[in-house]
């Protein structure tokens, strides 16, 4: 029997499978969250210069780990960076 001649309207296992598909998919609908379409909050002038000088202290950070020459330059670096405080 080739898979085109399966009555998909009888039941059966078949017909089992699409009552289940229908009952998960109704379960489903009522425990995803009603999505609303908010606009996201705008940033403050404060949080951009906050942003852009943590951009510029990681470009930094990293002009200095890349001028490294080998790895374990690069650990030593990373390991007297780690010692500085951070503000």
């Amino acid at each position: 029997m080739r898979a085109a001649d399966i009555p998909i309207d009888q039941e059966g296992a078949l017909g089992l499978c699409r009552l289940l598909l229908r009952a998960a998919e109704s379960a489903e609908s009522k425990l995803r969250p009603q999505v609303s379409e908010k606009r996201p909050a705008r940033t403050t002038l404060l949080e951009r210069l906050d942003r852009w000088f943590a951009r510029a202290r990681q470009r930094e950070v990293e002009r200095y780990l890349a001028q490294s020459c080998d790895v374990f330059e690069l650990e030593a670096r990373i390991r007297a960076l780690e010692r500085l405080p951070y503000y």
